[in-house]
């Protein structure tokens, strides 16, 4: 084991206040690819780019599009994804105690599938659904066993569509759960950050909020956030990959008097 990885291992066995940020390559080790790519043959099914049709406009302009696009795209493969090794042990360090909160940047809902219970979904999730015109919340399969490409809201007759309850480009944030998650980051005593999610709003903004001196990044590109790290885990594979390697304590802490 590389000695970042025996820091990490140590640093999480003596913490009862651990926070993960995870980000879209903790979600690509679970099988939820990254919805925003763009294969070789994309272009031969969609004419506009996926950061074109994330943007709230777009969905009111040409719901028919964004839909086919989201169906296939989105919902298809999350379908098939499962949480792996890596989601299961940051849902037993908060059975444990030692975790005390998820702040993800991912909307696929494969934390709490695990087991997670303190999820702080920054960008919303797919996994509820919402009607904007009635303000209604509802399940996901809402949209996933609808017959209409177009889904449509049925709550006392509305008819308008309903959509995944996520935050898109020209939306506002949930500055509630900002500040929340902001208040996890700065108390916590360990921040492991997944470093595909540096590169998401508000993830730079939780880790300048960080006080203590262990930070761990994970997976981040070479030089750019490591002199504010106190360990970087790099080349050390996959997330499943790192997770098993680790002998961590899932001992339950004794609450504090």
């Amino acid at each position: 084991m590389s000695i970042e990885l025996s820091l990490l291992e140590k640093w999480i066995n003596e913490s009862d206040n651990v926070v993960f940020i995870s980000g879209r390559d903790f979600s690509k080790d679970a099988g939820f690819p990254d919805y925003r790519e763009m294969d070789a043959d994309y272009h031969k099914k969609y004419r506009y780019p996926p950061s074109e049709m994330l943007r709230l406009s777009f969905l009111q302009r040409s719901p028919t599009i964004f839909f086919r696009w989201y169906r296939e795209k989105v919902l298809a493969p999350l379908l098939e994804a499962q949480p792996g090794i890596a989601h299961e042990t940051l849902a037993r360090l908060e059975e444990s105690g030692k975790l005390k909160a998820v702040l993800t940047v991912n909307i696929d809902g494969l934390h709490q599938e695990a087991g997670s219970r303190n999820v702080l979904e920054l960008h919303g999730s797919v996994m509820r659904t919402w009607c904007a015109k009635c303000d209604e919340y509802m399940d996901f399969f809402k949209i996933a066993d609808c017959p209409t490409l177009v889904p449509q809201c049925t709550v006392d007759m509305c008819g308008d569509y309903i959509r995944p309850a996520i935050v898109l480009e020209e939306e506002p944030y949930d500055l509630e759960l900002l500040a929340r998650a902001i208040e996890y980051a700065k108390a916590a005593d360990v921040l492991v950050i997944d470093g595909s999610a540096l590169r998401e709003f508000p993830v730079p903004n939780l880790m300048k909020a960080y006080q203590g001196h262990k930070l761990v990044l994970i997976n981040t590109p070479p030089l750019v956030f490591d002199s504010k790290a106190g360990a970087v885990v790099r080349n050390c594979g996959s997330f499943n990959d790192i997770f098993s390697k680790l002998k961590l304590d899932f001992t339950p802490v004794d609450p504090k008097p």
